[in-house]
């Protein structure tokens, strides 16, 4: 699994993204803006609580298990949107909350333990109840390594973690300059001008 700062960021990147395609209105006051990123960035590091279930943390069987489907994915989705409309309408915030349930999934799929073409993937039962699992050979992230807790503070995850935290701030940059310059480029448009019929109207 990667660690919860990539998940993080893709919470982050979920409510950026998705406020413009799906009009969400995420932006305005911090008041009304923080509740709604705190719960898509809780909810892309939701399918990680499977640690916790018995015999629980650092070390669980069931990692990695039923969390990781697309089907708990689209389940979780519809229930939290029944619950609470994150955007104008039922199926904008449902599709909101899976983009960022799904998140996790995602960068799971490209979680290993070596960097590159190297098809080191740990595997996730994707389309479970069905249980055969499913990982890409193009791996993106290292996986920390969480087997007791001597682990989980060992140099391979520091290392793991740097690069996550250095990756995604990279990748969070470069999408704010070109949003940035999409933004100018709207605003330094020529107005157009009035159609040839509505001059002739007005001669």
């Amino acid at each position: 699994m990667a660690s919860p700062i990539a998940h993080s960021f893709a919470g982050f990147w979920t409510s950026l993204v998705l406020r413009r395609r799906a009009k969400t209105r995420l932006t305005g006051p911090w008041r009304q803006y923080f509740p709604r990123l705190g719960v898509l960035i809780l909810l892309a590091n939701a399918p990680d609580l499977d640690l916790f279930i018995t015999p629980g943390f650092p070390r669980s069987a069931l990692h990695r298990g039923f969390t990781h489907s697309l089907a708990v994915a689209i389940l979780i989705s519809l229930a939290l949107s029944c619950a609470w409309r994150i955007a104008p309408g039922f199926w904008r915030s449902t599709i909101l909350y899976f983009t960022a349930y799904s998140s996790h999934l995602l960068i799971d799929f490209f979680t290993g333990t070596k960097i590159g073409w190297t098809n080191t993937g740990f595997g996730m039962p994707l389309f479970w109840p069905w249980g055969k699992t499913f990982s890409s050979p193009l791996i993106l992230f290292l996986g920390i390594h969480h087997k007791d807790f001597a682990a989980l503070f060992s140099l391979d995850n520091v290392w793991a973690c740097t690069y996550e935290l250095l990756t995604c701030t990279i990748v969070t940059l470069v999408m704010g300059l070109l949003w940035k310059r999409k933004l100018k480029s709207r605003t330094n448009r020529p107005k157009s001008e009035a159609p040839a019929h509505l001059l002739s109207n007005l001669q």
